[in-house]
């Protein structure tokens, strides 16, 4: 009688279920691992490529590239200037709203802290009549304490920018609302050089006309609200340094002529 002998059972093909399993949990995890690098070791020029093919593929226009890092890199390395600037810019606002509150000029200003520094608007019928360049005598206690200002903190400066509505102005003065409104902010400067003795090279005029509404000029409101000053108590940059010869005649161009005046 022959012996039975059983048959060897058929492997089949390839590897065990399980071990398809396991190998997609170890790819994986060695993605996840590779990811936390990455992220760890943020390179500049890479993560900015992958910012804007994210926006691209997502249909934002709008880009801003390379300026993540940037920006970062200055905050913290200017830390401590962005803090005094805060506090001086605080301070400074505080004092100013005080005495606007005080004249009851509320309703004729606005005050507006910006990254370099401080930004008042007073409405043009609280400085000066129609059509006129003399400065209302109700505001020289407002211009004085711009005055107190820049005597406070040094590396201010203080920028006057004169705007119009978009009405021309027919007079033998002003030919036009670009005439009138520089010679406004002019004005404005020369009161504080000659009255209050303020360095010119702290002083700048400019004159807008009616290229820079902040309403509409198709209604007599929107109008009165074009019709503006605006005073920028502004942070002064710090200057590079450079040779005795070229700062004299850096200081000379400051001095000539006295409060220089732009027109755009």
């Amino acid at each position: 009688m022959a012996k039975y002998q059983e048959e060897p059972e058929e492997c089949e093909e390839g590897a065990p279920a399980w071990m398809v399993t396991f190998a997609d949990l170890v790819t994986l995890l060695l993605t996840f691992f590779v990811l936390l690098l990455s992220f760890a070791n943020t390179d500049e020029q890479m993560f900015n490529e992958m910012k804007g093919s994210v926006k691209d593929a997502f249909g934002v226009s709008k880009e801003s590239r390379g300026t993540f890092e940037k920006e970062k890199s200055e905050s913290v390395s200017s830390r401590p200037e962005i803090i005094k600037l805060e506090k001086e810019n605080n301070k400074m606002l505080r004092d100013i709203r005080k005495l606007i509150n005080k004249l009851g000029l509320k309703g004729s200003s606005m005050m507006k802290l910006e990254k370099d520094g401080l930004k008042i608007t007073i409405k043009g019928q609280a400085l000066f009549a129609p059509g006129r360049t003399k400065i209302n005598e109700s505001v020289f206690v407002l211009l004085d304490e711009f005055k107190k200002q820049l005597d406070k903190y040094k590396g201010f400066t203080l920028v006057v920018e004169g705007h119009t509505d978009n009405i021309p102005i027919k007079s033998s003065l002003f030919p036009s609302n670009w005439e009138l409104s520089s010679a406004r902010a002019i004005s404005v400067i020369r009161y504080f050089m000659e009255e209050l003795d303020v360095k010119p090279k702290r002083l700048l005029a400019v004159g807008y006309a009616d290229t820079k509404p902040i309403a509409t000029n198709d209604t007599p409101e929107g109008r009165a609200e074009n019709r503006r000053v605006e005073f920028r108590l502004k942070k002064e940059p710090k200057k590079k340094t450079t040779s005795s010869r070229r700062r004299g005649k850096s200081k000379r161009n400051l001095r000539e002529p006295p409060g220089e005046v732009k027109i755009y």
